[in-house]
Order: structure tokens, then C-alpha cells, then sequence
């Protein structure tokens, strides 16, 4: 090959060794030309160049198989993904490699550099088994030596930085060689001249300047290459700490320039790692977030699974504990289960009634109409509750106050009914007892006050459509308060019902008998017919003359009637009673024992009436009035004591009696100012009480007219305020006549007082004064039971069943109860046994003037 053609194909770097090879020829010539000696200085010197020419190219071609390395894993790096690296390129370079070693062992083994300073194909082949060994795995097949490399960015990176430091160690390596190498040449000079000097001293001197700008050129060479290689090894350090920011070698050197382009790539590599490997962290940290979110809410729905097992093992417990009866149906109210007492009240198995419809109907108590409100109601509110009647097993009726609850899911689609129901058999049974309390005589079983009332509006009403008349019959025996007297309750009791027989066995069965208090009873009559009044009167006062037989003992009595007719004698119920009432005062005042028709020119009656209310209005305005006070003791120790406020009228020494006057007023128009009066003393007594501290509790009544009063509750309250106590040192007691109105009114009013704080009790409670509805309707604290209960307890069953009954059903509607006319200790242990909680009557005191009832002390026991 021509010489330019040869130095064209070369390097720069690789020209100038040429230039530098030729030149040392050309002056080796020179000198076998002056002298034959010089010759194997001249050859010591070719083969230490060759051996230094040698080495570069085996370092270079150890520098291009990394570069080639590094080249392929960073590609596959950059791609992040799944590939092979060929290894027949690397194979053909490291064959070229081994050749030239083989070459170098050839030469003089004083001139070869020390084994461990050589870069061999033992140091390839173990660089080969590290990278296989690093990889996930490797096969050998015809073509060459096949590496898997994996996708995982942070394993590739290590793999770069394992080859970064490979080149990075080779390159030390080659820079030890380099440095060996100037060593080297510099010894073989210093041996050539030596030898020189001592030899050809003609030539020493040109022989010397040639040689010396041939080691400046090679060491500038060497220079440059070292400068290069220093920088390409800080860069290399730069890049293995992961630090991109950095200035790479210069590109002009074409032999440094598939270094560069490696270092190139090696950075962008690892730049593009660093931005991936940020990437999987946010990523990691974003999953991280997730994961702890959604193992938040799991912990929350366990937590919440937890709670509700919880509340689903209380309600198991309190669906198979509870006393009322628990079932749930379908929605085409078939029974899917109840509990136990569910199944004691039908008296059922759970199998008997699975799959089967409750066995409401089977008590035949309920009409269609009845179910088809029932559905109604459940289909557009999703509950009813009202009472129904089951059937037991054993035939026996039960009654019970079901609620039904539609239960929807959370699409709203009905899934179930609930149905809760409480056995009300014994209060029904209570209540129809108290019913008939309410409406008929305890004991006369003849009807009461209420029923009277009841049916006289329906006689009126009967009446003016027909545009017929009928009597009112009052009636008032004689002589029966000396056959109680001298006989005792138990012979007067008799006496009464026997009474009562012989009256329904007189009048007709269309005609009415009642018994109003006492020994005084009505009849209403439907014949209006004068003379057959007349003839029917006579009829009684036959019958009630005969003998009665009492306690093996006779009696004999009379009565006194009194007639009024409708419309003649009243067109309302009050009128004809009142004028019955006159009727029947007229005939005893006329010698008892005899019927006297109304008249209106009643002359003595109108004149004793106007006294009355002329003595009471002065009596009103001048306030002439007292309170006495009857102690109310707690038969209970939790409860505290308080006192009934009793009006009195002194009248010439004594009394008159309230029995009399505050009727009288109340028809008359003079209640309000008395109620006043009573409200006064009492808050004016509990005032003064508080302000010698003791704390006094006083019960008062109201009267109807009190209650018709537009702003009661108002009025009271101010009153109360204006002596700076409170409400609730006030109990208000409901009397007869103000309960024969309009019971929701009466609410209403009496549910305004509660709420101002006044306490609401009912007034003879049993004996025609008050009735069931009053405790069903009206907002009560308590209930007086009337005295004449009371004083029959120790020889009465039926009285203390009625008493019992009482005490029973205020308990289960949480009524306290007050026992009036206590007498003996047999009524006040009787009251004790059955839970009463307070007792009143002359068994503790009489009334009493206020000085007397401050320093009163309740008896023991």
C-alpha cells in the first residue's frame, strides 16, 4: 500500500505514531550507517516502541468492546424494555484483542510490562461472567453469546453504573500503561545515549536533537491523551454519583470521540433513569396514599361491621327478652319469625306459624273495614298502630296494641313488616270495669250522674223530633240516714240496692233509673201523660214503702219525688234537673213521702234562694270567708306532705256548709270572686310558709264557671307571680260540675296549666263525678278516690276490688292517687299493701285553722 494512501486510512493520533516510526527508521539507518555497534541499541529501542503501539491498541480496542457494552445496555436502558444484547460484535473485537496478546507475548519477556498492569482476554472473559452473573439470564446459541436484560429501570441503572465503572477502571489502567510506557521509552533513551556518547560523539549532538523532539512530540502526545483520559475519568466519577450537570471531553480528538459519545449517552441514560425513577416514586408514593386510603376505609366498614354485629346481638337480645311480642312477616304478611312471647300470647309453635298469616282474623272481632283501614294507612304512611283482638290456642280472647312498621331497603323496595304488640287483656278488662264505674253505680249497677246526663240529651233530643214530652223524676229517700246510722254501712249498702231493684221493677224497661249520690236517684219517664205520672209515682212510693229486710232486721222508709216536665218545666238538661231538684225539696218540705209537680210560683224556695244570695254577695265583698286546711299525708316516704284548702262561711258561730253555697254560687255568679279569694289565702299562706322556711304544697278546686273563664291560666299565674312562689306549690282540683262540658276544651285549658307549671287532680274519682275518658284525655297528675269507696274496704269485697282496680290501672298510667275519708288503720294498711300515695280523712285530722295546721305533726306510721 502507498504511503499516503496508508497514512490517509489512520488516525491523527495514529499518523503521527507512523510520521514518528518512519523517522526513528530513517535515523536507525543513519546510525548502522556510521557505526555496526549502535545496532541492537537501535533495536532494543524499535521493539520498546512496538510493544508501547501495541499496548494503545489493545487499550483502544478494550476501550471501543466497553464503549460497545455500554452503547447496547444504554439503549436498552433508554427503550425501558425487555430485549437481548448480541454479543457476536463483541466477540469479533475481543478475537482481534487476543491476537494482538498473543502478539505481545512473542516479544521479549524483560521488555513486556508486569502481568498485572497487562489488560488480557482472562480480564475480557471475567468482565463477560460479571455482566451474565447480573443478569437475569443468559444462553449460549450459534450466533453468539445471548444476555437477557430486564426492564426494571433501578436494577438497568446499577447495570450501567457496573460497566461505568469497569471502563472507568480500564481507563485507570490504561493510564498506569501510559505512564509505564513514558518510563520506558524515557529509560531506553538515557541507555541510548549513554551508549552514544561513549561511542559516536560525531553524531551526538544531531543524534541527541532528533531524539529529543521526538520524545517532546510523543510527549505531548501522551499529554494530550492523558489530559483526555483524566477528563473522561472525573466525568465518569461525576456520572456514577448520579451527577448529570457536568462538561464532557472535546469531540475534536476522532479517536476519543466513541468515548464521548458513550459518556453521551451514558448521561442521557442516566438522566432518563433519574426522571423514570422519579416518576416510580411519585407513583410509588401515590399507591402508597391509595393503599392507606383504602386501608382507612377498610378499617372504617370492619369498624363499622363491627358496631353493627354489636347492635344486631342487642337487638337478638332484646327481640327475644323484651315482653311484648316481636313478629316479622313478608310483605305478603307471611310470618317469618317472633319471639317467645309472641308465641305465649297465640300459644303457638314458631313451626305452626311460619309461612302462615298472623291469626288476627281468626278472632272474628274485626270487620273488613277494619283491614282495609289497616292497609290503607301501612301503604301510604308505612305504620299502623292501633288495638286488635287475637285468638289463643285455647280459644281464649287477647287483646293487644300492635304497631306496624314497613321496613324498606335502601332502594326503597319493601322487604318486611314488624309488628310489636303489648297484651292489654287485664287493662282492657281494668278499663271496661272503670267504664262501667264511670257510667253505672258500683253499687246499684244503675247508671250514674254521666250516663243520666248522657241519656237525657238523647231523651230531648228523641222528643223534639217527635214533639212529645217526658218526666224527670227526682227521688230522695227518707229516713235513710237514720237505717245507716243505726244499722251501720253494711245495712245501708243493702238497703240501696234493694232500693234499686224495686225501682227498675216498677217503671217500664224503656224508662230510665239512675242513682245520682247517696240516697237520691232520677227517674226519666218517657210517658209524658200527666195522670200516668201520676200513677207511676204512686207506683213507687208503694213499692219503696214496704218493708226492706236488712241484716235479718226490717226497715222502713219513704221517698220524696219531684217532677219535672219537658218542655213545660225545661227544655235542657240543667233546667229540668234543677226544677226536678225544686220539686223534690217541695215535697219534703211538705211532709216527705209523697211526689210534688214542678210549679213556678214556688214562693218559699224563690225567696230562701234570694236570702242566700244576698247574705253571699255581702259575704264575697266583704271577704268573709276562711281556710281551713285537711293535711294530705304521703303513704310513701319519697313523697313530701301538703294540705287541701277548705273555704268556710262563719255564719252566727258555725259553718255553713260548701255543700250548699258554692252550688249556689256557682249558679249565681259569685264563684269567680270566691275562687279568688281561696287562690289568695292559699298563696298568701304558702308565701308567708316560705318566708319561715317551710315549704308548703296546697291543693285547691276549681269550679266549672272558674274553667269557662277565657285567660285562667293567665289569671292564676299572675296571681301566683304577684306573691312570688311557684306554680307548683299549687295543686288545682277538678269538681263535679266543671267536668260535665266538653272534655277536649277542658284539655286544652288544663294542659295550658300543666304547662305553667300548676299541678291537676281529679275529685272524687269513681263515685258519677268523673269517668275513664277523663284519664284517657285529660293531662292529670293524680286522682282523689271518692270516700265512699274508702269506708267500705274493711267488710266490702267489691269496694276493695273497685279500690284495687283504681290504684291498679293509675299505677300503670303513672297517676298518683290520693285516699279520701281514711278512718281506720284497716283502710290505711289496705292502701298501703296496694300502693296508694297519699291518704286523707279523720284517721290523720279534721280541717283545721292555719295556726293549728303549722304546728300539726302527722302521726306515726
Amino acid at each position: 500500500m502507498p504511503l499516503p494512501r496508508f497514512l490517509a486510512s489512520r488516525s491523527p493520533s495514529s499518523k503521527l505514531f507512523w510520521l514518528l516510526l518512519l523517522l526513528l527508521a530513517m535515523l536507525a539507518g543513519i546510525v548502522l550507517f556510521y557505526h555496526q555497534a549502535n545496532q541492537r541499541l537501535v533495536n532494543d529501542l524499535r521493539n520498546t516502541n512496538r510493544i508501547h503501539a501495541a499496548n494503545l491498541h489493545v487499550s483502544s480496542d478494550i476501550l471501543g468492546l466497553l464503549g460497545t457494552l455500554q452503547n447496547q445496555l444504554s439503549q436498552l436502558v433508554e427503550d425501558d424494555r425487555d430485549g437481548k444484547l448480541d454479543y457476536q460484535e463483541l466477540n469479533r473485537r475481543m478475537a482481534g484483542i487476543e491476537a494482538r496478546l498473543a502478539q505481545l507475548q512473542q516479544l521479549p519477556k524483560e521488555l513486556l510490562p508486569p502481568p498485572a498492569q497487562q489488560p488480557n482476554a482472562q480480564q475480557i472473559v471475567m468482565l463477560q461472567r460479571e455482566i451474565a452473573r447480573n443478569l437475569d439470564s443468559f444462553e449460549l446459541q450459534a450466533s453468539g453469546l445471548l444476555l437477557l436484560v430486564r426492564s426494571d429501570t433501578q436494577h438497568a441503572r446499577q447495570q450501567a453504573i457496573l460497566i461505568t465503572r469497569q471502563v472507568r477502571d480500564d481507563l485507570e489502567q490504561l493510564s498506569d500503561l501510559v505512564q509505564l510506557q513514558e518510563q520506558a521509552t524515557q529509560q531506553a533513551f538515557d541507555s541510548y545515549l549513554a551508549a552514544s556518547s561513549s561511542r559516536f560523539r560525531l553524531v551526538e549532538i544531531p543524534l541527541l536533537s532528533l531524539v529529543l523532539c521526538i520524545v517532546l512530540l510523543m510527549m505531548r502526545t501522551f499529554h494530550r491523551i492523558g489530559s483526555q483520559m483524566r477528563h473522561t475519568e472525573r466525568a465518569l466519577r461525576q456520572l456514577s454519583a448520579g451527577n448529570t450537570a457536568i462538561e464532557l471531553p472535546s469531540r475534536n480528538d476522532s479517536s476519543f470521540q466513541p468515548i464521548v459519545t458513550a459518556l453521551q449517552r451514558f448521561r442521557q441514560s442516566l438522566e432518563d433513569n433519574q426522571q423514570t425513577q422519579q416518576q416510580l416514586e411519585q407513583q410509588v408514593q401515590d399507591r402508597t396514599a391509595h393503599l392507606q386510603t383504602a386501608n382507612q376505609q377498610l378499617a372504617d366498614e370492619i369498624a363499622q361491621r363491627r358496631e353493627a354485629e354489636k347492635h344486631r346481638r342487642l337487638f337478638e337480645i332484646v327481640f327475644r327478652n323484651t315482653d311484648n311480642a316481636v313478629l316479622i312477616t313478608t310483605p305478603d304478611s307471611l310470618i317469618i319469625t317472633a319471639n317467645q312471647a309472641y308465641l305465649q300470647m297465640t300459644g303457638r309453635s314458631l313451626e305452626e306459624l311460619v309461612g302462615k298469616r298472623p291469626p288476627i282474623s281468626s278472632s272474628g272481632h274485626h270487620a273488613g273495614e277494619f283491614y282495609q283501614r289497616l292497609w290503607h294507612e301501612l301503604s301510604h304512611r308505612g305504620r299502623w298502630q292501633g288495638e286488635i283482638v287475637n285468638r289463643h290456642v285455647d280459644g281464649a280472647l287477647v287483646h293487644a296494641l300492635l304497631t306496624i312498621n314497613a321496613v324498606y331497603d335502601a332502594d326503597g323496595t319493601l322487604t318486611h313488616y314488624v309488628g310489636i304488640l303489648s297484651d292489654i287483656t287485664q287493662m282492657k278488662a281494668a278499663e271496661n270495669q272503670l267504664r262501667r264505674m264511670a257510667y253505672f253505680d258500683p253499687l246499684t249497677a244503675l247508671p250514674n250522674r254521666v250516663m243520666l246526663k248522657n241519656r237525657l240529651e238523647h231523651e230531648i233530643e228523641i222528643a223534639r223530633e217527635a214533639k212529645k214530652g217526658f218526666a224527670v223524676v227526682m227521688l230522695d229517700l227518707d229516713r235513710f240516714k237514720f237505717v245507716n246510722d243505726t244499722m251501720g254501712h253494711k245495712a245501708g249498702d243493702e238497703l240501696l240496692m234493694d232500693v234499686a231493684e224495686r225501682l227498675r221493677g216498677t217503671v217500664k224497661i224503656e224508662d230510665t233509673v239512675a242513682r245520682l249520690s247517696g240516697d237520691e236517684f232520677c227517674l226519666i219517664l218517657r210517658d209524658g201523660n200527666p195522670s200516668q205520672l201520676a200513677l207511676s209515682c204512686e207506683a213507687i212510693l208503694q213499692v219503696l214503702n214496704l218493708p226492706f229486710r236488712l241484716s235479718e232486721r226490717d226497715a222502713e222508709i219513704g221517698a220524696s219525688l219531684g217532677i219535672a216536665m219537658f218542655p213545660t218545666d225545661g227544655e235542657d238538661v240543667i233546667t229540668l234537673l234543677k226544677h226536678a231538684d225544686a220539686a223534690m225539696y217541695q215535697s219534703k218540705s211538705l211532709g216527705r213521702n209523697r211526689y210534688s209537680f214542678f210549679e213556678p210560683a214556688l214562693g218559699a224556695k224563690l225567696h230562701d234562694e234570694m236570702e242566700l244570695f244576698t247574705q253571699l254577695r255581702a259575704a264575697v265583698k266583704q271577704r268573709a270567708f276562711t281556710l281551713f286546711y285537711q293535711p294530705i299525708i304521703p303513704l310513701q316516704p319519697e313523697l313530701p306532705g301538703y294540705a287541701e284548702a277548705l273555704l268556710r262561711w262563719p255564719q252566727g258561730g258555725s259553718h255553713a256548709s260548701p255543700g250548699v253555697f258554692i252550688p249556689f254560687a256557682e249558679n249565681h255568679g259569685l264563684i269567680d270572686a270566691i275562687g279568688d279569694f281561696v287562690l289568695d289565702s292559699a298563696c298568701d299562706f304558702i308565701a308567708r310558709s316560705q318566708g319561715a322556711g317551710s315549704e308548703r304544697i296546697v291543693s285547691i278546686n276549681l269550679s266549672a264557671k272558674q274553667l269557662a273563664q277565657g285567660d285562667l291560666t293567665g289569671k292564676l299565674a299572675r296571681q301566683v307571680a304577684a306573691y312570688g312562689i311557684a306554680p307548683a306549690s299549687i295543686e288545682l282540683e277538678l269538681t263535679e260540675s266543671s267536668l260535665i262540658q266538653d272534655l277536649a276544651a277542658i284539655g286544652d285549658i288544663l294542659q295550658q296549666l300543666r304547662e305553667a307549671g300548676f299541678r291537676i287532680a281529679i275529685d272524687d274519682f269513681g263515685a258519677g263525678y268523673s269517668s275513664l275518658n277523663y284519664l284517657v284525655e285529660l293531662p292529670v297528675d293524680k286522682v282523689k278516690i271518692d270516700q265512699r269507696f274508702i269506708g267500705g274496704l274493711a267488710d266490702s269485697p267489691r269496694n276493695q276490688a273497685v279500690v284495687a282496680a283504681i290504684l291498679e290501672l293509675a299505677r300503670a298510667i303513672g297517676v298518683q292517687t290520693v285516699a279520701e275519708g281514711v278512718e281506720t288503720a284497716e283502710q290505711l294498711a289496705f292502701l298501703r299493701a296496694h300502693g296508694c300515695h297519699y291518704a286523707q280523712g279523720y284517721y290523720f285530722a279534721r280541717p283545721m285553722a292555719e295556726a293549728d295546721y303549722r304546728a300539726f305533726v302527722p302521726p306515726a306510721g
